[in-house]
């Protein structure tokens, strides 16, 4: 049976596999909220459907992860290249990496 097209591969980066390791040791939660992640970045990474908190970052470009979804007290960086989710860093809220600011007129 074929793939569904209509669904994204997710790829992970080292940076990403580091953080979720670190995170995920004995941390059920953790597991359960990437598993959710994971659903939802297949589907709709966009966030076309206005159902997940997707943010697409200002300031910030490919390869440094564009857009973050945030579930209960984990956020996710990520690019969408095509039709690849690139995952590259995945962290509790208190440690996230600051979104850049806008520069100051």
């Amino acid at each position: 049976m074929p793939a569904d097209p209509s669904l994204y591969r997710v790829l992970t980066t080292p940076g990403y596999e580091r953080d979720f390791h670190t995170i995920s040791r004995g941390v059920s939660a953790a597991v359960d909220a990437m598993d959710r992640v994971l659903t939802i970045l297949r589907r709709d990474p966009y966030n076309r459907s206005r159902q997940h908190q997707i943010k697409k970052l200002t300031g910030c470009k490919a390869g440094e992860g564009q857009w973050r979804i945030r579930w209960k007290e984990y956020r996710l960086r990520y690019d969408i290249l095509e039709n690849d989710v690139v995952l590259y860093s995945f962290r509790p809220r208190a440690t996230s990496p600051p979104t850049p600011a806008s520069p100051l007129h």
